[in-house]
Order: C-alpha cells, then sequence, then structure tokens
C-alpha cells in the first residue's frame, strides 16, 4: 500500500536531473548522545556529503562528527534559521535533507526521502500527521500551532500540505535564492518559509508518513510564543507580498 501523498505537482527543473547531488546537514547544538546513537546507522552511500553545522556545542559534538569523518561547519550567524541560510547558500548540491540529530527524525526514513528525490520532487516532508504516523514529541499547543499554521499556507499557496513546520524534510537547494526569502527569515522560520515558497511556486510537493520520537536528552527549550508571533509575522508579509503586491 502506498501511504505516499503528493500535495502538489508543476514541472520543474529538478524532473530533469538524472542524478541530483543530495546534502545531508545535521544541525549541533550538544548532541553528542544523538550523534553517538544515529551517525553509525546512516547510510552514507546515500548522500553525496554530510555536513554538522554546529551552533556552539560544547559537549565534544564537534570532535565526534570528525572522528566519524563528517564535514563540520561552525555557524556565521546566531540562530539556526539564519545557519541553515548562509550554509545553503554556500553549498554545491542540488538538494539538502535536513535531519535533527536530537532523537526527532528517524533514520530509516531517508532512503524513501533520497528516492523521492529522484523521482524530481521539489520538497520532500516527513509528515507527523498523515496516515498513522504520531509525534511523541508534541502536546496539544505545539499540535494545534502547527495545524493552524499549515491551514495559513495551504490557503496562501492552494495546496494540502499536513505539516508544514516539521524540520524533517528534503528541499531543492535553490529555494533559498527566491528574491524574498532572506527579507522574509525572521527567527525561527526556515522551514514553514521554505514549505510557503514552494507551494507558491508550485512546486512538485510531496509528503511520507513518519513518526516524531520524543527527544533525546530532555525537552525543548523552543518558546511556543516567540516561535508562533515569529510565524504569524511571516504569514502576515506573504500574504501582502503575494495578494497586495506590498514591501514586506
Amino acid at each position: 500500500m502506498n501511504n505516499d501523498k503528493t500535495v502538489q505537482s508543476a514541472s520543474t527543473d529538478s524532473a530533469t536531473l538524472a542524478k541530483p547531488t543530495i546534502t545531508l546537514l545535521m544541525p549541533t547544538m550538544n548532541e553528542i548522545e544523538g550523534l553517538r546513537i544515529f551517525v553509525p546507522q546512516i547510510d552514507r552511500s546515500l548522500f553525496d556529503e554530510i555536513v554538522v553545522m554546529d551552533g556552539g556545542s560544547k559537549d565534544g559534538s564537534l570532535e565526534y562528527a570528525a572522528e566519524q569523518g563528517l564535514t563540520v561547519v561552525q555557524q556565521k550567524r546566531q540562530g539556526l534559521a539564519y545557519g541553515y541560510y548562509d550554509l545553503f547558500r554556500e553549498l554545491k548540491t542540488d538538494y539538502v535533507i535536513l535531519f535533527s540529530p536530537d532523537g526527532n527524525c528517524l533514520v530509516e526514513n531517508l532512503p524513501q526521502i533520497v528516492d523521492k528525490i529522484h523521482e524530481g520532487y521539489d520538497l520532500v516532508v516527513v509528515s507527523r500527521y498523515l496516515d498513522d504516523a504520531k509525534s511523541y514529541d508534541d502536546n496539544h499547543v505545539t499540535a494545534l500551532g502547527n495545524w493552524m499554521f499549515s491551514v495559513f499556507i495551504n490557503f496562501l499557496g492552494r495546496a494540502r500540505v499536513t505539516d508544514a513546520l516539521t524540520i524533517y524534510r528534503a528541499t531543492r537547494r535553490d529555494i533559498v535564492e527566491d528574491e524574498n526569502f532572506e527579507r522574509i527569515l525572521y527567527g525561527p522560520v526556515f522551514e514553514p518559509l521554505v514549505t510557503s515558497l514552494w507551494t507558491i511556486r508550485k512546486g512538485k510537493i510531496i509528503e511520507i508518513p513518519g513518526d516524531e520520537p520524543a527527544r533525546i536528552g530532555g525537552e525543548s527549550k523552543m518558546s511556543v510564543t516567540y516561535n508562533g508571533s515569529c510565524l504569524l509575522l511571516m504569514v502576515i508579509r506573504l500574504y501582502l507580498l503575494r495578494y497586495l503586491r506590498l514591501s514586506v
């Protein structure tokens, strides 16, 4: 039984790529415990490179990653979203897969993500809310927030995504070259901004179901109020840009 959900389909340049190149990108901030568990499980033959982007770890994460032969990069700017943006612009591969080594992402989803990339999709999302997939790291507030912002983004791009906010995804790297990307990027909105811009562009998008296990090493320090405010600002600016043609 095929549980994939094709959200939107359009003719894109990615469909003509015979063999797209892929970076597996793992953001770290004191994630030594997760790295030791997940790095040995990864099939490195799936990727052209594996990059660890670090935001200032003090627990040996960088040293472990280097010992494992992974490429280690220090963030140039504070904030995970800005770290992603700066690094995306330096990478040379066609696609980037975002994989959190904190336990929220399952290694077994990686081969299917790569398969979908090879089928020509611009954006592949591992959805926590598709079919029988579940999040064991969610609460009522975060689940409601994801549903609400997914609705906003779907209306914006006339799409049908179920999980607009998850980190676990693959995207064509060149989405960050969109003329509006950097000026709309404020706070922790990188992933939903990627989703939004692909829906607006009528990109070729697919979701696959995937559980989100609980984090390794404790609770998330995410501020629901701050993240929600940044997401709301992002949505408002995109609506102003798309429908009113106003400067954002």
